[in-house]
């Protein structure tokens, strides 16, 4: 069926992906040239924030509006706008362009027609890996959900698995959880021992009672990428779990942290436009300019996500490789975030998971 079929495109699983990087490709760069024909136009692309701002300010909405005529302005929103999105489509109130998605919000969305399908074929969005790839948006990001230490509170001792965060005996101080189930409850259950190739699907009530251990240890539930990035800034967490460019800002600025990979939990996302938009030519060009190989590359020199097309690795310096999830030897002892099973779970599960934070 085609829940079978979603499921088994999101678990391609970490040989074919390794491969796909590790290939690259010495292709000419595809770069189609945009017309100006858009001359004080607008788009509004949501974002979540914080890096991610900075870095697509850089590598994707500056240089597409050198190229078009057109400003693009960066707005934050919560992570996974459902709500928002379904709010502008059906009120044709389009405040938003462009939006920044996850895997599964581009699949809930999609299916239910408040996005427009994407041309898949277009030159750079063919290259994008398949693990990476939607009916309804262009990814430019793959990252990781990573914990990150204090270096000053545990010198090298620090906890290096899901099991020594929840644990509060031996690792005693402050921690860091995003508030949303996604990643929290998959690394409850990856804490409570379940290997990485078996975290799917959830045992919801085995996650929730791990959860419960751990709960008292937690200072900050953070709702917003930017909010972990300043608790590692301002050192008011002992162990954050993040992704690993908001918390590699904080090291780069200075900050005592370091990431541990083993059971990182990765996962693609990219910019969708919300069904019905008039200015919707402009917005699939402007995904189209963010799949571009050297666009993706020049994201990732801002902040070290993997970029989804393979041959933006021509354009990558070898050390910034190495701070990305996908670097050699780190995809293997990592499970990649299943966006079939949340896509089909996630509002049952927020519901739970939003009753279960406040008790």
């Amino acid at each position: 069926d085609g829940m079978a079929k979603d499921k088994g495109r999101f678990e391609l699983g970490r040989r074919s992906l390794i491969k796909s990087l590790a290939a690259g490709s010495m292709a000419p760069l595809a770069s189609p040239f945009i017309g100006r024909a858009f001359a004080a136009e607008r788009l509004v692309v949501r974002d979540p924030g914080g890096v991610v701002n900075d870095a697509a300010t850089k590598a994707f909405y500056k240089p597409f509006s050198q190229e078009t005529g057109v400003e693009v302005v960066g707005v934050t929103s919560q992570l996974e706008p459902l709500s928002q999105i379904r709010t502008i489509v059906d009120s044709k109130s389009y405040l938003w362009d462009v939006a920044l998605l996850s895997l599964q919000a581009q699949e809930i969305l999609g299916k239910a027609g408040y996005l427009d399908e994407i041309d898949t074929m277009a030159p750079g969005i063919v290259d994008i890996l398949p693990e990476a790839k939607s009916k309804w948006g262009v990814c430019m990001q793959i990252y990781a959900t990573i914990f990150a230490y204090n270096t000053k509170t545990y010198g090298d001792k620090g906890p290096q698995s899901w099991a020594d965060v929840f644990d509060l005996k031996k690792f005693p101080g402050r921690r860091a959880l995003r508030k949303y189930p996604i990643d929290t409850l998959e690394s409850a259950i990856m804490a409570d021992g379940v290997d990485v190739k078996n975290v799917y699907p959830l045992d919801l009530d085995r996650a929730f009672k791990k959860l419960d251990e751990v709960k008292p240890g937690v200072n900050l539930w953070w709702s917003n990428g930017a909010q972990s990035s300043q608790a590692a800034a301002s050192q008011e967490v002992d162990i954050v779990s993040t992704y690993n460019g908001r918390v590699q800002a904080a090291i780069d600025d200075g900050a005592p942290y370091r990431i541990v990979w083993n059971q990182g939990i990765w996962a693609p996302d990219g910019y969708a436009v919300p069904k019905g938009n008039p200015k919707a030519k402009i917005a699939h060009d402007f995904l189209k300019f963010c799949a571009r190989p050297d666009r993706q590359a020049e994201y990732s020199k801002w902040v070290p996500y993997s970029p989804p097309n393979p041959k933006a690795f021509e354009f990558i310096d070898k050390a910034r490789v190495d701070l990305m999830p996908t670097a050699p030897g780190r995809v293997e002892k990592m499970v990649m975030e299943n966006g079939a099973y949340w896509a089909a779970n996630l509002e049952k599960v927020v519901a739970r998971f939003n009753e279960w934070v406040v008790k």
